[in-house]
């Protein structure tokens, strides 16, 4: 009966065994009398990181995570937070308030939500910063960055009421007091509209945690002075201020003030004259105890130059990227060094020669000299390794994994995570050459992406961008996007309809094809060529006599793309056959004639990359989102269908189906319901029908019952 042993449960138990097996390995040429020797210390720092590993092992997922006060600190763990890795967070109010104003037109904005009646609406209050602000730019700026499944309700610009700045601050003698008193003039500006309490105004990240750039909350209508008591303390932190004995904010006209129904705002007046500034009661700066006259043009002109200072240093540009994936690095140059420079004295050359003979010593330094060289010449070639450009040599399979496992790397700093392909029917019409380039070309383009994908996170698609969620789906299922509604073109222009009976025409009677035996079968395959150019219409029905009317079912069409359904033969007269495949073990079929072998060549590869450029033109996407194609309350405004071509080589394959699928839940936000339809050529010809006559007519609700309908019965 075997012994049982017991658990190593501690660093003694794991020495003693580790030491054991060591000595039993060993045998008599080493002891551990030494305790200072290095294979000890190596042995005791191996059994110390398994004792720990065991320990922490065992210890709950919370005390793993969290420091001794109980917080998660995810830089201590070098883990990301949840806001990065969870990438698919809907658009919140917080980031439409920051685009809204990064706008120059726009001072600040408030955005709510319509109400129960008008599920999924925002409500936008905007405070403009110039004339040229209007609700269509409004709208137009929404649309830009719309989250996914909303619309816009109601837009409302508010109204200015001007007021004048009044009572008494004492300056220190640092700073002109036209500077203080137009420092003064603009941070009160700033909270008038609502801007005032954001550290770093419209700051991206600030607008995310703190948003506070927004409208001020409306004044009472009847009262006559405006309370900044709650703001003395930022006031008085302006420089050169001293202290603030009073400071009010009175409407220079009672009667202009509007309805409560129009939103308004408070706008602070400049003087115009000297004598209006230094005027009763306006503002008086104070100067050990004495006011100081204040001129009015200089005031203005501190103004302009405090206004522009803050916009340089606010650093609001939305626009640009939010973080770098890499910070440029040095170019590093590595040169060969002898040797003779590594090697102490005693070791170099003029040290052996009195010693030793001369061929020994020059294969043991040769040695280690080629060693060095081969070090100093993979350093050398690290910035074409892993330059960013996809057209390098994909000849040595390793470097091309080094590349893809970087790229991989790089996207995962990101909080994102590359897809697996492998099965997935991705590379359905590429080479095996053109597969590789692609896994390069692919991760370049997603990296450089991310930047644009993460600032328009889960937007829906607007008059200029197909939307945050719908470009990134598409750059990662290699679908075309398509903002119309119209998928069946690629086929229409190059004349071809499809449908279901549709069968290969037989082959006429009279028709014998006189194969000359070629001088290896080999010569009858033709390579592939990525870059073929594509056929013209005429010429696509001229080599197409197989197809009744340019008209194929889905089968026909994925079969049409396989690079072993086109060959060549030697014919009479030094020309070559061009043969088609139909499959289903019939037999090869005369398509066309070459007169040279080339021709016959360039006639297939042309052939074949035109039926494959039709099944891949014809992979497009369209998003409908219910609540912008019928504004009913019976509507669920969180729904949007996806709309796909289900007859082309690719889109029939069901690992491609669950690849797109998966991304879609993937990419979806947690509150939008997104439906995949893989239509047939007649569904989509329907869909396209209803599309377009609501387009026209108005949005009567066809397409989506058209859609409900298709999801009831299950037939797509």
């Amino acid at each position: 009966m075997t012994k049982t042993v017991d658990p190593l449960s501690d660093f003694d138990d794991l020495r003693r065994v580790a030491i054991e097996y060591s000595q039993q390995a060993s045998g008599e040429i080493w002891t551990d009398y030494n305790i200072h020797d290095p294979g000890v210390t190596l042995l005791e720092q191996t059994c110390f990181a398994l004792s720990q590993i065991a320990y922490q092992v065992g210890l709950p997922t919370r005390d793993l995570l969290t420091n001794p006060r109980g917080h998660f600190c995810a830089q201590d763990l070098a883990l990301f937070k949840p806001r990065k890795v969870l990438s698919t967070n809907p658009v919140t109010r917080d980031d439409l308030a920051a685009w809204f104003c990064a706008c120059p037109q726009i001072e600040s904005v408030a955005i709510a939500p319509a109400g129960s009646d008008r599920p999924n609406h925002y409500d936008i209050t905007v405070v403009p910063s110039d004339d040229t602000c209007t609700p269509e730019h409004i709208r137009d700026v929404f649309e830009t960055a719309r989250p996914l499944c909303t619309a816009l309700g109601r837009v409302a610009l508010a109204t200015p009421i001007d007021v004048v700045l009044s009572g008494e601050v004492e300056i220190g003698s640092e700073t002109l007091p036209e500077t203080v008193a137009a420092a003064l003039y603009h941070k009160i500006a700033h909270i008038l509209t609502g801007s005032n309490q954001m550290e770093h105004p419209a700051l991206r990240a600030d607008v995310w945690s703190n948003p506070m750039r927004l409208l001020a909350p409306a004044q009472s209508h009847g009262q006559v002075s405006l309370d900044l008591s709650k703001h003395l303390a930022e006031i008085r932190s302006l420089p050169g201020i001293r202290d603030i004995a009073d400071l009010s904010l009175q409407p220079t006209t009672l009667g202009n003030i509007p309805t409560s129904d129009t939103p308004i705002y408070y706008h602070i007046v400049l003087p115009d004259t000297d004598e209006e500034l230094n005027a009763e009661p306006g503002l008086r700066l104070l100067l050990n105890g004495a006011p100081s006259n204040l001129s009015a043009t200089r005031l203005k002109e501190e103004f302009m130059r405090v206004s522009a200072e803050t916009i340089a240093e606010a650093s609001h540009h939305i626009d640009k990227l939010d973080w770098d994936v890499m910070r440029p690095g040095r170019n590093r140059k590595f040169t060969h060094a002898h040797v003779d420079s590594l090697l102490p004295q005693l070791f170099r050359a003029q040290g052996y020669r009195m010693y030793d003979p001369h061929t020994l010593v020059a294969e043991y330094r040769g040695a280690i000299d080629d060693v060095l060289r081969d070090m100093v010449d993979e350093l050398n070639a690290l910035p074409h390794t892993f330059a960013a450009s996809a057209h390098l040599s994909q000849g040595d399979p390793a470097l091309h994994r080094l590349r893809v496992d970087l790229l991989d790397y790089l996207i995962a700093l990101q909080g994102v995570e590359m897809p697996t392909t492998r099965h997935s029917g991705l590379h359905t019409y590429r080479t095996t050459r053109a597969r590789h380039r692609f896994d390069i070309e692919w991760r370049l383009e997603y990296l450089f992406a991310l930047p644009g994908l993460h600032r328009g996170r889960a937007t829906g698609p607007g008059p200029n961008a197909p939307g945050g969620f719908l470009a990134e789906l598409a750059l990662l299922c290699d679908l075309g996007l398509s903002r119309t509604g119209d998928m069946t073109q690629p086929l229409r222009d190059f004349g071809l309809t499809l449908d279901d009976t549709a069968e290969f025409v037989d082959a006429p009677d009279a028709e014998e094809l006189l194969l000359i035996p070629a001088h290896s079968p080999f010569d009858m395959l033709v390579p592939e060529v990525e870059d073929a150019a594509l056929l013209s219409k005429d010429d696509l029905a001229q080599y197409s006599p197989f197809l009744n009317d340019l008209t194929l079912n889905p089968a026909m069409l994925a079969h049409l793309t396989k690079s072993d359904r086109f060959a060549i033969s030697p014919h009479i007269g030094g020309r070559w056959l061009i043969l088609f495949d139909p499959g289903t073990d019939a037999a090869l079929r005369q398509i066309g004639i070459g007169e040279t072998k080339g021709e016959a060549l360039e006639i297939v590869t042309r052939l074949r990359a035109t039926w494959r450029h039709i099944n891949r033109a014809s992979e497009t996407a369209h998003l409908v989102e219910h609540i912008v194609h019928l504004e009913s309350s019976t509507t669920d405004p969180n729904v949007a269908d996806l709309i796909l071509p289900g007859w082309t080589a690719r889109c029939q394959m069901e690992s491609f189906r669950r690849y797109v699928e998966t991304r879609v839940l993937d990419l979806a936000p947690a509150h939008v319901h997104v439906r995949v339809h893989w239509l047939s050529f007649e569904q989509m010809q329907t869909f396209e029908s209803n599309l377009a006559a609501e387009s026209t007519d108005g949005w009567n609700g066809q397409m989506l019952k058209h859609l409900d309908s298709l999801v009831q019965t299950g037939s797509f």
